[in-house]
């Protein structure tokens, strides 16, 4: 289950850089955790790696705490940190064994998770839509595998902590119809991977 949305952080210089208060920094940190941790992992696709990417994004964020600006979202604010050092940890990897979109580290994401994917949307027996879904299978993460960063971030963020769009939207930094434009597209697609995969399938054993 999705945790309430984080309140803005209020100052009274509102609109100009205000350093944090330590003890404000942690709750907020505390509670925005599960989404950056999906938001770094839904990039590099290695759940023990998103950890420490998050809480290097934390240090980093208590560092330059005097640049964040009162009364916009927190949450944001971090998540953007997040990202820039999923992608740096990405780039460094890329070419090596382990994909930033392995399915085996997916897999763990999804099995790890404390909130399972209730309302994951797609059968990847027939590739149709279904109400819910409670795990990763290995055609399911074979086929997240072939989407883009963007759009699987999007797609885990609806899927395992229930975000609405205007949430996707505000710790991706992009306009709550891109977010909304992701999600489905990330469906299609999906649904399309294991639908082909299906037909495969099928035609082979009818000729086995």
């Amino acid at each position: 289950m999705a945790s309430p949305r984080e309140e803005k952080v209020s100052d009274a210089g509102q609109g100009s850089p205000s350093a944090m208060d330590p003890e404000q920094f942690a709750a907020q940190y505390r509670q925005a955790y599960p989404r950056l941790h999906l938001v770094a992992t839904g990039i590099i696709g290695d759940r023990t790696h998103a950890h420490d990417i998050v809480q290097e994004a934390a240090v980093i964020a208590l560092e330059k705490s005097n640049r964040f600006i009162a009364g916009s979202s927190y949450v944001a604010w971090l998540s953007e940190i997040v990202r820039r050092c999923s992608l740096n940890y990405a780039s460094k990897v890329r070419g090596r064994r382990t994909s930033a979109a392995d399915p085996d580290l997916l897999a763990q994401t999804a099995q790890g998770n404390a909130s399972p994917p209730k309302n994951w949307p797609i059968s990847s027996k027939t590739g149709e839509l279904v109400e819910s879904q409670t795990d990763f299978d290995d055609e399911l993460l074979g086929a997240l595998k072939e989407i883009s960063t963007e759009s699987r971030c999007c797609l885990l963020l609806r899927v395992v902590q229930s975000l609405s769009y205007a949430e996707i939207a505000e710790l991706m930094q992009i306009p709550e119809g891109t977010a909304m434009s992701y999600v489905h597209r990330s469906k299609r697609q999906i649904r399309r991977i294991l639908e082909q995969r299906a037909e495969i399938a099928r035609i082979e054993e009818e000729t086995s």
